[in-house]
């Protein structure tokens, strides 16, 4: 299956720490307390770690909307991020994370320089737009970008996301390089249900993954968080 190697190519990303400063976090920044058990997203805290991922995605040959900016400045790398209302400090780990199941690299480069790639399949034009706006705004430069599809959203009462509507399907292993890695599969009728269930759901143990299969694509869960397949 296509998102059974996807994922191998996850397990086999390897977290690299290149032993640079972080920029503090700025007084005053949010209200709410946030840890990273809130973190729906999969973020990528380093050059290489986000360049693994990044030609995974490019191998798979995965158009999803995507921006990419640099900045001179890591105070101001950091405040592109806060000022979008999905991005927050967590209390316990110091880091960004994101509330929406999106990926994202916020690292700063060998040359000095900080970098931030924002990308997914939920990536929406308004959030796109608004993002492209911060970054711009505290001085940002633009690498590449490719712009989501702006949708009709049609005014109708949106019906509660159910977690209890995902159900458990089956459980897949593969043998991977001496490594076992565990699939636990669901199904869900939408992409609201599924995403409501791997929010309950965090994933502590490496080398396994929670899969919801929806009619809207898969939504994943792993110990890096939540990601679209």
């Amino acid at each position: 299956m296509k998102f059974l190697s996807n994922l191998f190519q996850r397990a086999q990303q390897k977290h690299i720490s290149l032993n640079l400063e972080q920029p503090e976090v700025p007084l005053g920044i949010q209200a709410k307390s946030y840890s990273e058990k809130d973190n729906l997203s999969t973020r990528y805290d380093n050059e290489k770690e986000a360049g693994w991922a990044w030609m995974a995605r490019l191998q798979s040959g995965n158009r999803s909307p995507f921006l990419a900016y640099t900045f001179e400045d890591g105070q101001n790398a950091m405040r592109a991020l806060l000022d979008l209302p999905c991005f927050h400090i967590a209390d316990d780990s110091k880091k960004i994370i994101c509330t929406q199941v999106l990926n994202f690299g916020y690292f700063q480069g060998n040359n000095g320089v900080w970098q931030i790639a924002v990308w997914g399949g939920d990536f929406t034009h308004d959030l796109w737009q608004a993002a492209k706006s911060s970054f711009i705004k505290h001085g940002g430069r633009k690498k590449d970008e490719l712009e989501p599809e702006q949708r009709i959203v049609h005014t109708q009462k949106a019906e509660v996301p159910q977690a209890g509507k995902v159900m458990f399907d089956r459980e897949d292993r593969q043998n991977k390089m001496g490594a076992t890695l565990v699939y636990r599969i669901y199904k869900a009728p939408d992409a609201a249900s599924a995403k409501a269930f791997l929010e309950q759901n965090p994933v502590t143990k490496p080398l396994f993954y929670i899969v919801v299969e929806t009619p809207e694509g898969n939504y994943c869960r792993d110990t890096q968080g939540m990601y679209k397949e």
